[in-house]
């Protein structure tokens, strides 16, 4: 009896552990697309997918990953100089080797003619898990509100390391982030 009652726990034991390996897995795919996504660092963003996935936003763009990878890059080259995006409300339904996963979504994003626009969008998201790995494999855009206005930062100024890049010479990307001197001068004046 001592014993069933064992393995019956050991089971449940590793049932949550495979769901929590697994949400961590949809979560970790999630956040590398956006670090990727505001570094334009095209293999990263890519990697959040499956090479046959299909990626919608709305009626602008429908197509593939290379074709969206491209398109989405392109079209935050022409317009802004700067863009943050920021999931919150992550719902995941797993369900075997699929997960259906809803993302809420901030973006704030610095247009070239010094407006800020900030939009609330959700993710909708069919994970597919192949050979261990969760990436996704349909991907619906949902935008639900935004509005824009100065672009415009009061007593910071730029920090020494200066703006965010895209690119790999951001600073995200430096193994192992190097202390700067105390005293600084940039340093020094951006904390003033």
């Amino acid at each position: 009896m001592a014993i069933a009652a064992l393995r019956e726990r050991i089971e449940a034991i590793e049932a949550r552990q495979v769901y929590a390996e697994d949400r961590l897995g949809i979560h970790e795919c999630l956040w590398r697309y956006c670090r990727g996504l505001d570094r334009h660092d095209e293999e990263l963003e890519s990697s959040a997918f499956w090479p046959d996935a299909q990626v919608n936003y709305g009626h602008a763009f429908s197509g593939s990953l290379a074709d969206f990878i491209a398109w989405g890059n392109q079209g935050h080259d022409s317009f802004f100089d700067m863009h943050q995006h920021h999931l919150t409300n992550v719902t995941v339904d797993i369900d075997g080797d699929r997960a259906h996963v809803e993302s809420y979504l901030i973006n704030l994003m610095r247009r070239k003619d010094e407006k800020l626009d900030i939009g609330g969008a959700r993710y909708i998201d069919l994970f597919e898990k192949r050979d261990g790995e969760w990436r996704i494999l349909i991907r619906e855009y949902l935008p639900d509100v935004r509005t824009e206005g100065p672009a415009t930062v009061t007593g910071l100024g730029l920090p020494p390391s200066g703006p965010g890049r895209w690119d790999r010479e951001d600073l995200s990307y430096a193994r192992p982030l190097q202390r700067r001197p105390a005293n600084d001068p940039a340093a020094t004046a951006w904390r003033k």
